[in-house]
């Protein structure tokens, strides 16, 4: 009875405390739903960052000139929706405390184990004030189900992103300046400020 009767007030303190907490976390505020699900999917980008990619060798800037070359018409998106790019994956515009990379459109008919330079899985748009999207660069994925190992492209190695995209990733700013670096996650450059004002597709 003496040891019921001291532990009576612990579990009314561990009630209260627990109450405390609950309230705590019910308080935080929800992010606009089409922040939520571009930057959850993209959540393995913000701890696995690389900054300043380096000075681009002679190799790389010829690449990335090839790169625009076989991507320049995607800046009608129309012409990138014929092509093939005509999944939104993932929904939203993809942004985080280190930049944004826009609205991502998937060419499903190019999802293998293979990485190509001049067909890339996706291209990136930014949303602009009066519902246009600009395309600021592409991105390579190769599910991760495809390969155990990193693929590596120009030397850089593909970032591994978990649930619920599953993938390995790479950007490639074609389109954008980066100033932190032209493979970089994220580009401070890129805004999601106008993203209620793009078009839906």
């Amino acid at each position: 009875m003496h040891r019921l009767a001291t532990l009576r007030p612990i579990a009314a303190a561990l009630i209260v405390a627990s109450a405390a907490v609950f309230a705590a976390c019910s308080q935080k505020p929800v992010a606009p739903p089409t922040a939520v699900s571009a930057s959850a999917a993209h959540s393995g980008h913000a701890s696995s960052a690389r900054q300043n990619n380096g000075k681009l060798t002679s190799e790389q800037l010829k690449a990335i000139a090839d790169v625009r070359k076989a991507t320049t018409q995607f800046h009608d998106t129309a012409v990138a929706m014929n092509a093939g790019y005509s999944t939104q994956h993932p929904a939203g515009c993809a942004e985080s405390a280190d930049g944004a990379q826009g609205f991502h459109y998937l060419n499903e008919g190019l999802v293998d184990d293979k990485v190509e330079l001049l067909r890339p899985e996706l291209v990136m748009y930014e949303p602009g004030p009066n519902g246009q999207r600009n395309l600021v660069g592409v991105d390579y994925i190769v599910p991760l189900s495809r390969s155990e190992n990193p693929p590596v492209l120009l030397g850089q190695e593909f970032a591994k992103l978990g649930p619920p995209l599953n993938v390995w990733a790479l950007h490639i700013w074609a389109w954008r300046p980066n100033p932190t670096g032209m493979f970089a996650l994220w580009n401070p450059k890129v805004s999601c400020e106008h993203a209620e004002s793009a078009p839906r597709r």
